[in-house]
């Protein structure tokens, strides 16, 4: 685990890529190795299909790729997990564990992040002492649906007001980067518009060229 500049790493970072266990271990290797190899800053292992027993398998998989790179790993959801498998942090929802029931279970040094949907849960995030945040639902994502769209309104308000590291996530792709660009965000959340695209990594590369190249 990078203890010692995870928060560091976290303040630098631009790209935030969600990745599931594959159908392989080996797929899976092959997956995370070209995301770090294309510079992605954050991987999050997400995956609700795969057994306790192969979830963490893939996490100490994950592990091992990125322990000796500048890529953050974090496990969405589960913060036992997260300390199995010695990854930086762990995300959570609305509906999971709270940031200090997480603490609990990974201690002081490991961050915690937490998906918000609005300002008011924008700012119990920050209170409770989470160390990042997601932002949205931006747009319609293939991978989650959501019957609401907070939306670009959302990400103003939160850029506006909100002092902690935020990752606008939900349906960004190339295609529309550059609106999220335009109203402040320099950081990005994404999956499908890496994961599912006919090269991960070409796709990794041009988003963050794109993030960065906003700066």
């Amino acid at each position: 685990m990078k203890v010692s500049n995870s928060l560091d790493l976290l303040l630098d970072a631009r790209l935030y890529v969600l990745v599931d266990g594959r159908e392989s271990p080996d797929r899976f290797a092959a997956l995370v190795q070209s995301l770090v190899s294309a510079g992605v800053d954050v991987l999050q292992l997400r995956d609700k299909r795969l057994s306790d027993r192969e979830l963490a398998q893939r996490a100490r998989l994950i592990r091992r790729l990125t322990c000796d790179t500048t890529t953050l790993f974090i496990v969405n959801d589960r913060p036992d997990i997260a300390v199995l498998s010695d990854a930086d942090g762990v995300h959570v929802g609305q509906d999971e564990l709270t940031v200090a029931d997480c603490r609990t279970i990974v201690g002081p040094h490991r961050l915690v992040g937490v998906s918000t949907h609005d300002l008011a849960q924008a700012r119990r995030a920050l209170t409770d002492g989470a160390d990042y945040i997601g932002c949205g639902p931006t747009f319609p994502s293939q991978t989650k649906r959501f019957e609401d769209y907070p939306g670009l309104d959302f990400l103003r308000a939160a850029q506006a007001e909100i002092r902690l590291p935020a990752f606008a996530i939900g349906g960004i792709n190339q295609g529309n980067v550059a609106r999220v660009l335009d109203i402040g965000f320099r950081r990005v959340a994404v999956g499908a518009a890496v994961t599912a695209a006919n090269d991960p990594a070409v796709a990794a590369g041009a988003l963050r060229e794109a993030v960065c190249g906003g700066a």
